[in-house]
């Protein structure tokens, strides 16, 4: 498992009022040259400057197209894509690959797949199937960062990176060997090496689950019934070390690459301490917008300000990475195609609460895999329609705008407690509904600046703060609050 000290590398500010430190509003799309012909390519960066595209974020699922076999890596392609594109005044973005690693790796260790919690090893042919916690894993994605950043050190076309894709999207537990002997380490460190401090803490005594060493306690696999809420929250806490861990080797690398590299991640997912370390080893915190999975579409504006709040109040303004350009789906279900000008409220919202960038996903509806029905900003026949002509609009209005909006933050008068981890962790658990929706959506309705604000947070100027039912309540919060 990843080695590296769990010390904060990058900012250590998280206020919800904190700008991103972009030196311009970055207006871009996902794209996937690999999966288009040479000839498409050329059309493609074309068509992009036309509708005021700025920047581009791709490679975050090529490992297999950067390294094809162990050690032999290749980025000639990716140089003449990122070339191209700066020829028609298009920047790049680049993420490490490693949500998504390559069939010759998983050949060869296949112990680097994760466990689920019925003990059944995940296969090869999706994305996210590899364990964080897997040394091997861990090597490797070290490693391909590391080609990727020394190769494209210099570059001036590529501005930032993205550390791996989504984490947690998916599938964020893991039952593996590797993850029983970290779980345990981890819960020594916690506990200072003391299992009855850890069977205090949890009331093993409920039950008959009391723990004579830390090498007893499993990871919580399928049980009968209902878990100790103090073992579930420990595992929470231990997915997101190891995944904080995990991304800070890349950051690492990329930092020690080039530090004018602007680094973040796309989320917002599960059993992720977005107010901790994982947030402030990055430059700034993305969030993927995709208003469109709220079905009902008279509450489906107030869902995705509330979305957009709840970004915000971990750490201030953001990147959207992914913005939803059209209806997309899976089998099983399939969203509603924007109507006529619902792409530009959704984009301009999202910019309004908090956005300091912002890409489509995604340039071109895929013509195979597993998303060949998430449509881009061009449908599969490549034909520009109202949705390339509305980001167009956007495009243009942003040339004006853009430049006003960087140093900027969100203004709140009326602010609803926001959630970390542990509140987190007990929503999942108790239903608490963390960050709050009562309390939020009559301040949103009735037109106040409402938003979301953690109570170690920076409480001033607020003239209404609500503090809803909190599972664990530091007292270090609480002067704060009486001074307030």
């Amino acid at each position: 498992m990843p080695t590296n000290a769990p010390a904060p590398l990058g900012r250590a500010d998280l206020s919800h009022r904190r700008p991103a430190n972009f030196d311009r509003f970055w207006f871009g799309v996902c794209y996937y040259p690999e999966h288009w012909d040479a000839a498409t390519r050329r059309d493609d960066a074309a068509r992009m400057r036309d509708a005021g595209i700025t920047v581009v974020r791709m490679g975050e699922f090529s490992w297999d197209l950067f390294e094809p076999k162990e050690g032999d890596y290749r980025f000639g392609f990716y140089d003449e894509v990122i070339g191209h594109l700066a020829e028609h005044g298009i920047s790049t973005m680049l993420g490490t690959p490693t949500a998504a690693p390559p069939r010759w790796l998983s050949l060869a260790h296949p112990d680097i797949h994760r466990v689920d919690g019925k003990g059944v090893r995940l296969e090869h042919g999706s994305r996210q199937h590899a364990c964080h916690m897997s040394p091997v894993f861990d090597r490797h994605s070290q490693a391909i960062t590391r080609a990727m950043s020394s190769h494209f050190r210099g570059n001036r076309h590529v501005v930032g990176w993205q550390t791996d894709n989504e984490f947690h999207c998916h599938f964020s537990e893991c039952h593996c060997a590797n993850c029983q002997v970290a779980f345990a380490h981890f819960l020594e460190r916690r506990y200072d090496g003391d299992i009855a401090a850890l069977n205090d803490a949890w009331g093993t005594a409920f039950w008959a689950q009391t723990y004579r060493s830390f090498s007893e306690v499993p990871t919580p696999r399928e049980l009968p019934t209902w878990i100790n809420p103090g073992h579930r929250l420990d595992y929470v806490r231990f997915l997101s070390d190891g995944v904080t861990r995990f991304q800070r080797a890349q950051v690492e690398i990329l930092r020690g690459t080039d530090p004018k590299w602007f680094v973040f991640h796309n989320g917002l997912f599960g059993n992720l301490d977005y107010r901790g370390d994982f947030t402030r080893d990055l430059d700034v915190l993305g969030f993927d917008s995709y208003p469109m999975f709220t079905l009902d579409p008279e509450y489906r504006a107030a869902a995705h300000a509330w979305n957009l709040d709840a970004a915000r109040s971990w750490s201030g303004n953001f990147i959207v990475p992914e913005q939803q350009s059209g209806p997309g789906g899976q089998p099983g279900y399939f969203h509603d195609h924007p109507e006529p000008g619902e792409l530009r409220q959704m984009t301009w919202r999202s910019i309004a609460r908090g956005a300091d960038a912002l890409l489509y996903f995604r340039w071109r509806t895929c013509r195979f895999g597993a998303e060949e029905y998430w449509c881009g900003l061009l449908d599969h026949d490549n034909v520009p329609r109202r949705r390339y002509d509305e980001v167009a609009r956007i495009g243009k209005e942003l040339r004006t705008v853009g430049p006003l909006l960087m140093g900027t933050s969100v203004r709140v008068d009326c602010a609803v407690a926001g959630a970390d981890l542990v509140v987190t962790a007990a929503e999942q658990s108790f239903h608490l509904g963390l960050p709050n929706h009562d309390a939020w959506t009559p301040l949103y309705t009735a037109g106040y600046a409402v938003g979301f604000v953690h109570p170690a947070d920076d409480l001033a100027g607020l003239k209404l703060y609500i503090v809803p039912h909190w599972a664990a309540f530091d007292p270090a919060w609480v002067p704060a609050l009486e001074r307030w």
